[in-house]
């Protein structure tokens, strides 16, 4: 009867020992995975930022090449205004303008010229009337 007793009993420790340990693994276990899941979430959090931070970088050249292309393309058409402008002033210039014109002389003469002064220098000036 002792034998069975001691036997019992070592099953017992064995029991109990074997099990205290496999609770002990198995904490350390799901602690283990607790914070391999924590670098694999970090690893995860730089890999995020690092793709919004190329993103935004992509997105702000992108701008910066539309923008440059807008202000070209404003330019070109600021000068091709201008230029059209310009033609039109001469144009209506010309138009409104005439080639010569006549002045009365302080001599009596009726000159023609670009202006009334260059029409009578040689005939003493335009008269006053």
């Amino acid at each position: 009867m002792y034998r069975n007793f001691l036997r019992s009993m070592v099953i017992v420790c064995s029991l109990v020992v074997a099990s205290s340990t496999g609770m002990f693994a198995q904490n350390t276990d799901a602690h283990q995975d607790a914070d391999k899941a924590g670098r694999e979430a970090k690893a995860a959090g730089k890999e995020a930022g690092a793709a919004t931070k190329d993103a935004a970088k992509a997105t702000a050249k992108g701008t910066k090449k539309v923008a440059k292309k807008t202000g070209q393309v404003t330019k070109d058409a600021a000068k091709e205004t201008a230029t059209g402008t310009k033609k039109a002033a001469k144009k209506v210039k010309a138009a409104v303008t005439p080639d010569t014109t006549s002045a009365t002389c302080k001599d009596g003469t009726v000159q023609t010229g670009k202006t009334k002064t260059t029409a009578c220098v040689n005939h003493g000036g335009v008269r006053d009337n």
